[in-house]
């Protein structure tokens, strides 16, 4: 076989010894051309020779379905983004929806604003935009459009994790040295974290308040731990049908059956422990229960709970101060949306056993979301959370010393309390239970029935609103430090200001060698602003500069026929503007262009 083909090969080569040189050329020729035509119907793609130095060039991917509502950055992202690309990941917190690959080769990051019109882009075709970022944007949030927002986001890094529980331990610290235990208050969730767990909030449709005016937390307001029991009905997946409230001495402040308003197609008896004898007769509804809990909690009181957002949404309820355990007690470091279940908390950190084969009782879990929430404040900010650095099996360690082996045990109560008539109708206070040696056999029923506590309590209100606690939390949450503090760290980086800083920012930085400002103002012309940055970029680590479209000078018609210097549109300036500071930064640096309207903000962006 082998002397075969070296005999067809030999031949090949005699023969093409005695073809002329024209004949030679078109068959090269035709060659060619099948090449083509194999490679334009081939599914595998022709193999390119890359350049050894394209594997060193950094790269940026975002992850937006990660955000969730849209996939729109907002301000606060956006610049975690840009802050991100400065100074890389061991010196802020790292966005979970964006990487960079190869980092510490990204030597540079520009950020242009350019403030145009509504009609901006439909009006306008920027040559240079759409080759140096080929075409590829994304549309970013309404809240862009705020100057004053976006350059104070820009100019204040968020924390990382580390710094964050440093500062918040050192807060909690010097309470507990003046007080002998945490404050409480510590512990409850901030509005932004109620909003990416999707908790109702006021103004919402079909939302009720817990109170009119509320009081400010203090390391003794009280806490009042609810959990609520959902049936499936003709209205809704899943409605309320029974509710308890209990306060932090375990007493049962409320427990009723709730009447839905469709009718039940499935009692999921094996979940709710509810059956279709507990529910006959019941007639309190969703509303009774509503007002019974603004006349019984006080205005300062931490709702606890465990997924507080389903039971609040069941309630078609709001309140403003939390404390959610899933969220305060995270051993196996998931994100929310993949939480620890309240019966394995209750297994790990308690030693007990709730939600059994014998079913679910709406008193037992909130007991144990209270026993939780005490062990939490008792314990401080790290204990039960893996993200902070704590250990699992290092406390199972320390358990089995206190306790022998470890085992989890069941409770052992001995003696039921007979239920107790309500003090004004002398009805029952509290409901029946499918669970067999249920906790809430062994406690005492509240004084009076839903309907006499809507009728004889009168709500107990505070000093303001839900809408002004926003502002106490934003007082109690402050997660951002100046960028000057970071630039100082680290002696390879500096900024650049090109925009009217003592207009927009809070708090204006102190200037010098790591940070210095040119403002527009003070130039001339737009032209010559830009040309002074561009001239001073390699200099510096971070470049932040703002355009004004209306500002920017149009360049001179350059047509022959125009006589009188006639000006035109400043597109033509603006592609220049945006070349010109584009060339200026070193290779491998993050471009990013942000074009703002009142109506719609776009990010353009790139790596050079």
């Amino acid at each position: 076989m082998a002397k075969r083909e070296m005999r067809k090969s030999l031949k090949w080569d005699i023969d093409n010894l005695f073809k002329s040189p024209e004949t030679a050329e078109a068959e090269f020729q035709q060659a060619i051309k099948r090449r083509k035509l194999d490679d334009s119907t081939s599914s595998t793609p022709p193999r390119v020779r890359s350049d050894p130095r394209d594997a060193l060039k950094p790269k940026l991917l975002l992850h937006l379905t990660r955000l969730g509502d849209g996939h729109r950055l907002d301000c606060e992202n956006l610049a975690n983004l840009i802050h991100y690309c400065i100074f890389g990941s061991k010196s802020i917190q790292k966005p979970r929806w964006a990487t960079i690959s190869q980092h510490r080769y990204l030597l540079q990051t520009l950020v242009v604003r350019v403030n145009v019109e509504d009609n901006f882009f439909a009006t306008t075709n920027l040559k240079f935009l759409n080759e140096f970022f080929d075409r590829h944007w994304l549309e970013l949030g309404a809240d862009i459009s705020d100057r004053r927002l976006f350059w104070n986001s820009l100019m204040n890094v968020r924390l990382d994790l580390k710094e964050q529980i440093k500062r918040k331990t050192d807060r909690m610290q010097k309470t507990f040295d003046l007080l002998g235990k945490f404050d409480r208050s510590h512990f409850v969730l901030t509005t932004e974290q109620m909003a990416e767990r999707n908790f109702p909030f006021p103004g919402e449709e079909g939302i009720v308040a817990t109170k009119m005016r509320y009081k400010k937390i203090t390391h003794s307001s009280p806490l009042y731990s609810v959990d609520c029991e959902m049936c499936e009905t003709t209205h809704a997946n899943r409605e309320l049908t029974r509710i308890s409230l209990i306060d932090e001495k375990q007493n049962t402040i409320l427990d009723t059956f709730v009447k839905p308003r469709g009718d039940i197609t499935d009692y999921v008896t094996r979940y709710s422990g509810i059956t279709a004898k507990m529910m006959e007769g019941v007639t309190t509804t969703l509303e009774d229960v509503q007002r019974a809990i603004q006349n019984l909690l006080p205005p300062d009181a931490i709702l606890v709970g465990h997924s507080l957002e389903h039971d609040l949404s069941a309630m078609k309820m709001t309140h403003p101060f939390c404390l959610d355990v899933c969220h305060s007690l995270n051993y196996t470091n998931n994100v929310f949306e993949n939480r620890n279940s309240l019966k394995s908390l209750t297994e790990m950190f308690l030693g007990e056993q709730i939600q059994t084969e014998y079913g679910h009782c709406s008193y037992e879990d909130a007991w144990a979301a209270l026993r939780l929430a005490q062990l939490k404040i008792q314990e401080g900010i790290v204990f039960g959370v893996a993200s902070y650095g704590w250990k699992y099996s290092q406390y199972r360690e320390e358990q089995k010393l206190k306790n022998g082996d470890g085992e989890i045990l069941k409770s052992t109560q001995n003696s039921t309390v007979a239920p107790i008539p309500c003090t004004g109708c002398l009805g029952p206070t509290v409901v029946g239970c499918t669970v067999v040696n249920c906790r809430c056999r062994f406690v005492a029923g509240p004084a009076q029935c839903v309907s006499c506590c809507v009728r004889n309590l009168v709500s107990e209100e505070g000093d303001f609103d839900w809408r002004e606690t926003l502002e106490v939390d934003l007082e109690m949450e402050r997660v951002t430090s100046p960028i000057e503090n970071y630039v100082k760290k680290d002696k390879m980086k500096s900024v650049l200001m090109g925009f009217e800083a003592p207009e927009v920012l809070e708090k204006m930085p102190e200037m010098g060698r790591k940070i210095h400002l040119k403002l527009p103002s003070s130039f001339p012309t737009y032209s010559s602003f830009i040309d002074n940055v561009a001239s001073e970029m390699l200099n510096d680590s971070a470049i932040f500069i703002e355009i004004d479209r209306k500002k920017v000078e149009p360049l001179p018609r350059s047509s022959p026929e125009d006589d009188e210097g006639e000006v035109v549109d400043n597109s033509e300036a603006l592609n220049e503007i945006l070349e010109k500071l584009v060339a200026a930064t070193t290779k491998n640096a993050a471009i990013m262009m942000i074009f703002s309207s009142p109506s719609k903000n776009t990010l353009f962006k790139n790596i050079k």
